[in-house]
């Protein structure tokens, strides 16, 4: 940010991060989630009927001394 702009609002330092989880799946799969699985065995891994896909997260951050 620009200093000018941080002394008229009397900041001394101002941070902005951004950062995403699960933000694309990257696969030849037709399913939702290759990595899903709604029953708990080792016989159905990845079996995702009426399952729900990963979530997308999104943050953002924004620190600010005075």
């Amino acid at each position: 940010f620009p200093a000018k702009l941080l002394n008229v609002l009397k900041i001394n330092t101002l941070r902005l991060a951004f950062s995403g989880q699960n933000l694309y799946t990257w696969t030849a799969y037709t399913g939702l989630d290759p990595e899903v699985s709604v029953r708990n065995s080792a016989l159905t891994q990845g079996f995702d009927f009426s399952s729900y896909p990963r979530a997308r997260t999104f943050n953002m951050n924004l620190k600010a001394q005075f």
